[in-house]
Formats: C-alpha cells, sequence, structure tokens
C-alpha cells in the first residue's frame, strides 16, 4: 500500500527543520522523541503515531491540520503502480 501522503508530510517536516536550521535531534530532543522517529517521519514511515508526526510538526513550526483530499497527480499514480513493497 502507498503511503504518498506521509511521504509528502515528511518531506515537508523536513524542509522546515532544515530551513529553521534545526538538526534531526534538536527536534528530537524539543519534541521529546527518539531521533529515529524523527528519521522514520521524515521518510514518511506509517508505522509512526500520528500523535508522534503533530509533536515534531509543532517543533518546526508547523501544525497538522484536514483539507479535502484531492485526485492524485500523474507522477503519484506511477509511484502507486510501481511501488514495489
Amino acid at each position: 500500500m502507498s503511503s504518498i501522503p506521509l511521504i509528502r508530510l515528511g518531506q515537508a517536516i523536513r524542509a522546515m527543520r532544515q530551513h529553521r536550521g534545526l538538526t534531526q535531534q534538536d527536534v528530537a530532543l524539543r519534541a521529546s522523541v527518539p531521533r529515529r522517529k524523527v528519521i522514520e517521519i521524515e521518510q514518511g514511515s506509517p508505522r509512526v503515531v500520528i500523535e508522534t508526526y503533530a509533536k515534531v510538526a509543532h517543533v518546526v513550526g508547523g501544525e497538522l491540520s484536514l483539507a479535502p483530499a484531492r485526485r492524485p497527480t500523474l507522477e503519484e499514480v506511477r509511484e502507486i503502480f510501481t511501488d514495489e513493497d
């Protein structure tokens, strides 16, 4: 199963972290989570609970919110059908 939304979320969190000049360890300490969880979040892991995504997003200056679904782009559809998991 593809986790494109989580991958995009992880990429956004990584970009925000880097923009703020924070290391993964900085974020982990401020969010009170292991550094490994920050790494997993930035990779878009579905094994990380949403609460941890929210904590890390808050530390980098973001927040999670619900938005209406949208149709996937052609590139996203290609990723779904080439996913080798």
